[in-house]
């Protein structure tokens, strides 16, 4: 979350001339007891000074706020919105959490960032393998066909359509933006569910740094575990050029042990990645920037266990090994004049990822003997993608955004079911081309019906066409599907902002979000595609989803505490789900209509320079309320994957000892609640439930800092995710655990 404007003192001098931003901001903001910061889009945070005290003025790095700045809660400046602004100020259920507080929490990935963002979920199907959702709004907990409900971007750049999370580690990030509801007339993707932002850190243009971590920590019931990471900055040309790199390793041990196969931490993997960034001033108002991304992730097997046995052991017949490798390329051009902001950024992305599944239990489907079967799904993904975005100047009573936005992917997928031990080719083989191709157009206009009362309206125009080509082999058999579809529309938003006080501001809204439809391929060979309950249907329908939402936001303690809490009511049309068939083969159905009332509240109280409190929380009723005929499902079941409560409390303690050394600790609780893995909510597969938290203290000088830290604490082996492989989905008794009690130590050295 963020704050509201800090109250700076006195009148500015009238400046002239000719003169860069910071000396401007310099010569207005002398006396007022305030100074500011320029951000990575160009925006600037306004943030109040307290006088100075008889000491000497301490060492204070970049990544650190020096102990002369009063900490508020309106130190985050956000562009979630497509303008700099403060995410009190914002009429939209707007969460942000700056990379200070990312690194005093130990925040590494989105998992780790979901407890600390309000009704974020992320299944636990593994590394590089989840799903987000925001508020409840489930399309289903597996991955496959269907689009994504939350957009990922990396800075100005749409990373995901129906890939799951690339798990990108959040290293050397200035801040997460989240941002709630379908957000279409803000985004060319036309997310239904929301949008998450990763934004990196700049190139700096002034100073040299250089930084380096390393991390080593023990999990119990499992073995070692290291993290090496670097980061570096070099200015170039006299500033006119800045080079910034980040690299990373990681090495996790596993902590399941596989009975049948008689191996121990089974599950272990690596994470392995590394960012460049090139950033030339071409004048002080515009900015280009290129840059690469790479990670890879490599896990050795899945990580569930069973009831039976317990939830850290398991008998498969055969290792589930996955690997996902993302890689994208782009460059963003920025800038800003009288007339306003312009963002615009063209990216490659390839994006491929490998799992393999215990299937010997479908062997028999498929008209097969043998001992052990596996499943093999490999998919690549080829994005090219554009965006371009104008934002007219925050002054004046009307105050527009418009955009446009571009995108071809190829997706090429390839799964065999294969008996094991022999030379027998696979004995059902699927090879599936999708090209997608998106244009959209959108744009918002705000009014100041008053000074304090302002109405917002905006459109997405959008089109789709999709063409997909399958072969299917079975044996000496085959079957052969071409298909394409075209498809446009409207996606429409409402809102009104009312500003009470400088320090509560009000809003609602409506806005719609929408999805196109695909084809269904998969299936053994005789399979009909009815659209009845174990048939599906050839082709799955777009679905659309109505978003109204009440907010409100406040200011409180003279700045040093915020609030937001935000009332919602979803209607959801022809749901879109990604399913299993009785074969276990993968397909996506029209699951029914759906809808989802709940509130959700964020707080953050800087009780003193030293300590920080946030809490937040969730209270959702997702439901079906029309099943489809053609599938199994129930209105009571609610939507999976997501509770219905879900809770967190974390804090934060920093103070500067006399000697010029700083003591950190930090603390995080948070509540998972129950939930169902499946629409039809068989008691055997219930999961979540659960608590969970961490606890880290340490100690900083100048240019080092000392940390343990202990995750887990309590050790819970509690059930995260109900769910081993798609041909025992209704065996139940699976159990995937908490990663075990995790002891550690880091060590971060800086200059």
């Amino acid at each position: 979350m963020g704050g509201d404007l800090p109250r700076c003192r006195g009148s500015s001098p009238a400046i002239n001339g000719r003169m860069s931003v910071e000396v401007a901001l310099t010569r207005l903001l002398e006396g007022s007891g305030c100074d500011h910061v320029i951000e990575r889009d160009g925006s600037v945070t306004i943030r109040r000074v307290r006088p100075t005290r008889a000491r000497p003025a301490p060492t204070t790095t970049r990544t650190e706020i020096p102990t002369d700045v009063i900490s508020q809660v309106s130190d985050i400046v956000v562009t979630a919105t497509r303008r700099p602004e403060f995410p009190q100020r914002a009429p939209s259920a707007m969460s942000a959490l700056s990379g200070r507080q990312l690194e005093a929490a130990r925040i590494a990935d989105v998992t780790d960032l979901s407890s600390f963002v309000a009704g974020m979920t992320v299944t636990n199907l593994g590394p590089g393998r989840n799903k987000i959702f925001l508020r409840g709004m489930s399309d289903g907990a597996f991955t496959g066909l269907t689009q994504t409900t939350v957009a990922l971007y990396l800075d100005f750049v749409p990373i995901t359509y129906n890939a799951p999370d690339p798990d990108l580690k959040l290293l050397d990030v200035d801040r997460i933006e989240v941002l709630r509801g379908p957000q279409g007339t803000l985004y060319g993707t036309g997310p239904i569910g929301g949008v998450m932002r990763i934004v990196t850190r700049r190139p700096d243009f002034d100073a040299s740094s250089w930084d380096i971590s390393t991390t080593q920590s023990l999990t119990e019931s499992g073995g070692t575990n290291s993290d090496y990471s670097t980061t570096g900055n070099l200015p170039l040309l006299s500033g006119r050029v800045a080079v910034r790199v980040s690299a990373y390793s990681e090495t996790s041990s596993g902590y399941i042990d596989d009975q049948r196969l008689q191996l121990r931490n089974v599950n272990g993997g690596t994470r392995d990645g590394a960012r460049m960034a090139v950033s030339a001033r071409i004048n002080p108002d515009w900015l280009l920037t290129g840059g690469l991304v790479h990670q890879s992730i490599n896990t050795d097997d899945t990580h569930y266990g069973t009831r039976a046995l317990g939830p850290l052991k398991r008998a498969n017949r055969v290792r589930e090994p996955h690997d996902n490798d993302f890689q994208e390329t782009y460059i963003t051009l920025e800038g800003h004049g009288r007339w306003g902001r312009v963002v615009a950024s063209v990216a490659e992305v390839a994006h491929q990822y490998d799992s393999r599944f215990d299937a010997t239990a479908a062997l028999p489907a498929f008209g097969a003997a043998g001992d052990t079967g596996a499943l093999d799904e490999s998919k690549a993904v080829d994005l090219l993608v554009g965006e371009l975005t104008l934002a007219s100047l925050q002054s004046g009573r009307v105050r527009w955004l418009a955009g446009g936005f571009f995108s071809t992917s190829t997706t090429t997928g390839t799964t065999a079911l294969s008996v094991l031990q022999t030379a027998i080719s696979p004995v059902y083989a699927e090879n599936r081309t999708d090209v997608l191709n998106e244009a959209a157009v959108f744009g918002e206009v705000s009014f100041d019906l008053t000074d304090r009362l302002t109405a917002i309206a905006g459109v997405r125009w959008f089109g789709f066409d999709y063409d997909t080509s399958s072969q299917v082999l079975q044996g000496a058999d085959q079957r052969v599907f071409t298909g394409s579809s075209t498809a446009t529309g409207l996606s429409p938003k409402l809102a009104l902002a009312y500003r009470v006080t400088d320090g509560l501001n009000l809003y609602v809204q409506a806005t719609q979000g929408y999805r196109a439809g695909g084809f269904n391929t998969a299936g053994p060979i005789g399979q009909t595609f009815a659209g009845t309950i174990g048939s599906p249907s050839r082709e799955y329908l777009p679905d659309e989803l109505w978003n109204f939402e009440v907010g409100a936001k406040a200011v409180l303690l003279d700045g040093r505490a915020s609030a937001r809490i935000a009332v919602f009511d979803a209607t959801w049309s022809d749901i879109q789900s990604d399913q299993f068939l009785p074969s276990g083969l993968a397909y996506a159905v029209n699951v029914g209509d759906g809808s989802n009332r709940g509130v959700e509240v964020e707080a953050n109280w800087k009780v003193s320079e030293d300590f920080e409190v946030r809490t937040n929380a969730v209270l959702v009723d997702p439901q079906i309320t029309n099943p489809n005929p053609g599938f199994d499902s129930r209105g009571d079941s609610g939507l999976p994957g997501v509770p219905g409560l879900s809770a967190n409390l974390s804090a934060n303690y920093e103070r500067r000892l006399a000697n010029g050394l700083t003591v950190t600790a930090n603390a995080n609780l948070a509540y998972v609640g129950r939930s169902s893995l499946t629409f039809d909510a068989p008691e055997q597969l219930r999961m979540g439930d659960y608590l969970t938290g961490g606890l880290s203290a340490g100690l900083k000088g100048d240019e080092w800092t000392l940390l343990a830290f202990i995750d887990n604490p309590l050790n819970s082996q509690a059930n995260t995710f109900s769910f081993a492989d798609p041909f025992r989905l209704n065996e139940g008794g699976v159990v995937t655990p908490l990663r075990p009690r995790t002891i550690g130590l880091t060590l971060h050295l800086r200059r």
